[in-house]
């Protein structure tokens, strides 16, 4: 099964000391994106779960535990659109016998297309991908150590063909790709039965190069 989003023409436009957070869940316990999916597979179940660290003590998860290799859920925020951003994910793994992963996907046209980084708790590893016409392209990577159970957080800086990726304060690599350089929406991403915990996502405009 597949859904195909269908993006807002609403750009981001915020002061450059403003940070907008993007509403993944919503203070009274409630999805807050859109739900959508990547592959086949189970429909994608999105749910708010309490969590004294999320925003306003919620969570969000994908809990249909389907193990499906090729399964991508989606939740995407049709009202964040944008090209160039500085972004902060936080997000706990806590379990999945297939998959213990999380997810950010941006600049998304489509349910099918879009770029991804994914952080994986099972092989240690942080990596830039490009998903055209629902088929994945490794841009870059680099391994990192992924805790379960703890909170992380994942920073993706784009601007126009150029993305820089750190986890948890520390650079993991910088990449350059054309593939996609024009704005869309952005969210989270998962993979096959993994359960993991999304807290906040904040986006700010990338700071300009000291000159």
């Amino acid at each position: 099964m597949r859904i195909v989003l269908f993006l807002l023409p609403f750009f981001l436009a915020t002061p450059a000391a403003a940070q907008l957070v993007v509403p993944l869940t919503t203070p009274d316990g409630r999805v807050g994106c859109t739900q959508g999916m990547t592959g086949i597979g189970r429909p994608p179940v999105w749910q708010a779960v309490p969590d004294k660290d999320g925003p306003d003590g919620w969570a969000l998860t994908e809990t249909a535990a389907d193990a499906t290799d090729l399964r991508f859920p989606l939740c995407i925020s049709e009202q964040t659109v944008a090209r160039d951003f500085d972004a902060t994910l936080r997000f706990k793994p806590i379990s999945g016998s297939r998959e213990q992963v999380a997810g950010f996907a941006f600049r998304a046209q489509s349910a099918n297309d879009y770029l991804l980084v994914r952080a994986n708790a099972r092989d240690n590893s942080v990596r830039l991908y490009r998903v055209e016409k629902g088929k994945r392209s490794q841009i870059a990577g680099k391994e990192a150590p992924i805790a379960l159970g703890e909170w992380h957080s994942l920073r993706v800086i784009a601007v126009n063909d150029r993305f820089e990726v750190a986890l948890d304060g520390k650079p993991l690599f910088t990449a350059t790709d054309r593939g996609l350089v024009q704005s869309g929406a952005m969210g989270v991403w998962s993979q096959a039965d993994s359960i993991t915990h999304y807290g906040s996502l904040l986006v700010a405009p990338p700071t300009p190069p000291t000159r």
